[in-house]
């Protein structure tokens, strides 16, 4: 009966030492999921500044051709016929 008595002694010491761990296992995960969130803002924040500034160099690439000397508007012009090309492709291809 003793040895019983031990045994379940045993067994209810490893229960809590159990639920100990998982209550550590658990606050340690909410804590990196924190950690990840806000990571995670940080990258959302950058990839909104990066595509800010692509847009902001290519605005600063077209005032330099407009600019710039003939070769550069000339190169300019070429880039503005083939844009528009594909803008009337696209907007045939979406009329009925």
């Amino acid at each position: 009966m003793a040895d019983s008595l031990d045994r379940i002694g045993v067994i209810q010491a490893q229960v809590h030492d159990l639920i100990g761990k998982y209550r550590l296992a658990v606050g340690e995960l909410e804590q990196q999921s924190g950690v990840v969130a806000e990571q995670d803002r940080k990258v959302r924040e950058l990839s909104a500044q990066i595509k800010a500034l692509r847009s902001e160099n290519e605005e600063l690439r077209l005032l330099l051709s407009f600019n710039g000397d003939a070769a550069a508007r000339a190169k300019l012009a070429k880039q503005l016929q083939s844009w528009s090309k594909e803008i009337n492709q696209v907007i045939s291809k979406l009329q009925p």
